[in-house]
């Protein structure tokens, strides 16, 4: 079978090459170098496979082309897709899309998206159910992904630095290892079971907020669990913070995202045989000391 991977360099995608190659799949990379999803022509050439696997994101809320390359960049793929009769589809969304919304979240949880990001995400899901009648369509919603990238870089440099927790840190912060997300990704390939289903993508139980920052704090030298304080100081802080940018990434849209309540079923996946089997807490200790 040949598998053509979008954002074949990023942090999923390049795990991703290596698992479905060790599989035995033909594998066909979609990069910024060889494949341009906002230029049609360049993606009819690349993306002539049995399926193809849309990892490619723009992840930066601030950047313009946000919308344009998680939203047009998407139909694009999917339009060469139908033209290039692909087998099945598979589009790695995020459980962004459930927003700010209460207890734990099921595939019928109503979406509720608050950030740019966020709602992009929701927009380019509506284009893949928009082609579930010319595509077999497969939608993974992956928690927070934890691996060696950017974002745990500055989260770990943050808690490093000994600031404050904002709010109790009682709130479960359910993630994903990449390495999870890279097996029910190739889990989903080709198994008709996965056909026409969207799919929570979590670790089975996950830490507090509270217990992931002791970790790092534990594993990186700094002695007692760390300071809080109430939620309206630190929002106050964060409008502050926006204009004067002293501590890096704390903005009242950071802050919201790390106040939410990150709680996921994972039911319906592991119905159809897949299991995360990385344990995040090791994990995530292992990257408090390397970073």
């Amino acid at each position: 079978m040949k598998v053509a991977v979008t954002g074949s360099n990023g942090l999923v995608g390049k795990m991703l090459l290596q698992e479905l190659k060790a599989k035995g799949f033909e594998v066909l990379e979609c990069n910024r170098k060889n494949c341009d999803i906002l230029n049609p022509a360049k993606l009819n050439i690349t993306l002539k496979a049995d399926v193809v696997i849309h990892c490619a994101a723009q992840l930066d809320e601030e950047a313009k082309n946000l919308f344009e390359v998680n939203v047009k960049g998407t139909e694009n793929v999917l339009e060469t897709c139908a033209k290039n009769k692909v087998q099945q589809f598979i589009f790695l969304s995020s459980v962004g899309v459930y927003g700010n919304s209460k207890g734990i979240k099921t595939e019928k949880s109503k979406p509720s998206p608050e950030t740019l990001y966020e709602k992009s995400k929701l927009e380019a899901e509506k284009k893949v159910l928009d082609y579930q009648e010319v595509i077999p369509i497969t939608i993974l919603r992956p928690a927070i992904i934890l691996g060696n990238n950017f974002y745990w870089k500055k989260i770990i440099a943050n808690i490093k630095k000994g600031y404050p927790l904002i709010g109790s840190g009682k709130n479960k912060w359910q993630m994903v290892h990449v390495k999870d997300v890279v097996s029910a990704i190739v889990h989903c390939t080709g198994n008709e079971d996965c056909y026409g289903e969207i799919f929570n993508v979590a670790e089975e139980k996950g830490m507090t907020l509270e217990e992931i920052v002791n970790t790092i704090r534990k594993e990186t030298g700094i002695k007692g669990n760390v300071m809080k304080v109430p939620v309206f100081i630190g929002t106050i802080l964060a409008y502050i913070n926006s204009a004067v940018k002293i501590i890096p990434m704390l903005t009242p849209d950071y802050l919201n995202r790390m106040l939410r309540e990150r709680n996921y079923s994972i039911d319906k996946i592991q119905a159809t045989g897949w299991n995360p089997k990385i344990n995040n807490k090791e994990e995530l200790k292992k990257l408090a000391k390397i970073m």
